[in-house]
């Protein structure tokens, strides 16, 4: 799945990916389109680079990359050159 399909892992930048809320119908209509990184262009779906983002909602767990982070209010900030990534 290309869900921030501009995403580079060297820039410095957080590519924040949002969707504001779909009817189940809509949303169905949109996923496909994930994979070839075409739901972008969705005006429920936004996308920004950020360096520093917060995270705070009641009852909401926070995960990252499939992994339990831990409840909410959580704030991520970037540090370039921090993780070296073989490919």
């Amino acid at each position: 799945m290309r869900i921030t399909p501009e995403a580079s892992p060297d820039d410095g930048f957080l590519d924040l990916f949002v969707v504001k809320p779909l009817s189940r119908l809509r949303f169905l209509a949109v996923f496909p389109k994930v994979f070839a990184g075409r739901h972008v262009s969705h005006p429920a779906v936004e996308t920004r680079r950020v360096r520093k983002v917060r995270l705070d909602a009641k009852g909401v767990v926070a995960y990252a990359d499939g992994e339990r982070i831990g409840a909410l209010p959580v704030e991520v900030d970037i540090v370039p050159g921090a993780l070296r990534v073989l490919a």
